[in-house]
């Protein structure tokens, strides 16, 4: 492989909250991120930093449209037209405020999604808005013309309170009053009622997110896309790039590509320890990392086998070449040594 870049959102900031002996022994990944080149990676955020890595940044004042681009593997049949994530989800009560809790964090069968989707549809209808929910995750409102408002997306608030990160804009007021109505009538619903009965959270609000058109991407320079989440794999179908579902191990992937080919790889499921703060889900994250992806990493870098290794994680990229690995001055230190406090964005 001439390069692979893999993204990893999540992989440091739990290592900011427990003790070096509560941290797995990673002796690959200490010594990779050791003698690797740091630097700033493009995007704040998981989806931003994502959609950056196929040329596609967000306008001014607008959201980056992922919605259109989740639809493409979701629903290919009608991609005309402006599309908005309208996501199931948990709000609950703490003492910070009203959290966030996403469709990681519960479970929701097609009868219960289809029930609650149309009760928000009915909103949405008097507002003369359609929703569609072709999976029970993921529910898509489609809409005449772009609103005047910018949003949050969803892995920047989820395990967050969301009294900063609601719609803001010239709509705002008419974004959040639907919201509220949405509320009201998915409280009133029979099916939360049965849920909590049998020891489930309810669905009691929609997250409204990644509004806008299928964008035009400019040429990909990537040779193959590896992910395990949606909005990778819609970036990749969208742009005519070979996609498959994230394998075991990065031995697979070495196995498949050609000496000349840039692969990216995308590994986001550890994103929900961090954002949930789930220390022992994190420590079983990172100890899979070191064991499936960075000691056969560190082993085709210093073999030749791969030319340059880019990971992109908590708003930094480090860059490692078999080059660097002759820095023999560089002392592999503790992980949290390359936690960027200064300017970490938010997950």
């Amino acid at each position: 492989m001439h390069e692979l870049v893999l993204f990893v959102p999540g992989m440091l900031d739990p290592a900011e909250d427990i003790a070096d002996q509560d941290i797995p022994p990673i002796p690959s990944i200490e010594r990779l991120f050791a003698f690797g080149r740091r630097g700033r990676s493009a995007g704040s955020g998981f989806s931003d930093t994502l959609c950056r890595q196929f040329g596609l940044s967000p306008q001014k004042g607008q959201d980056l449209p992922v919605a259109a681009l989740t639809r493409v593997i979701d629903d290919e049949q009608s991609l005309e037209g402006i599309w908005m994530r309208a996501d199931p989800v948990y709000l609950s009560v703490n003492i910070e405020g009203i959290a966030l809790m996403d469709g990681s964090t519960f479970s929701l069968d097609q009868h219960d999604a289809l029930v609650l989707a149309a009760d928000v549809r009915n909103v949405l209808a008097e507002r003369g808005f359609s929703l569609e929910a072709p999976t029970t995750q993921r529910w898509y409102v489609q809409l005449d013309e772009m609103p005047k408002i910018r949003t949050t997306a969803i892995h920047e608030v989820a395990g967050q309170p969301i009294q900063h990160s609601m719609p803001v804009g010239e709509e705002q007021a008419v974004w959040r009053s639907l919201i509220n109505e949405i509320q009201m009538c998915l409280h009133a619903n029979p099916i939360n009622e049965e849920r909590e009965q049998r020891g489930e959270v309810p669905v009691n609000s929609v997250w409204f997110w990644g509004c806008g058109p299928l964008p035009e991407l400019p040429e990909c320079r990537w040779s193959g896309v590896f992910s395990d989440e949606e909005i990778g794999q819609g970036l990749a179908r969208h742009a005519g790039v070979p996609y498959a579902e994230l394998p075991e191990g990065v031995d697979e992937i070495r196995r498949a590509a050609g000496e000349t080919d840039d692969i990216l790889v995308v590994i986001s499921f550890g994103l929900r320890h961090a954002q949930y703060h789930n220390l022992g889900g994190w420590q079983d994250f990172i100890s899979y990392l070191e064991q499936y992806w960075f000691t056969s990493l560190l082993h085709y870098l210093r073999t030749g086998e791969l030319e340059k290794l880019t990971i992109v994680t908590g708003g930094q990229k480090i860059t490692i070449t078999k080059w660097s690995l002759c820095k023999i001055w560089n002392r592999p230190g503790p992980i949290r040594n390359y936690i960027d406090r200064g300017t970490k964005p938010r997950t």
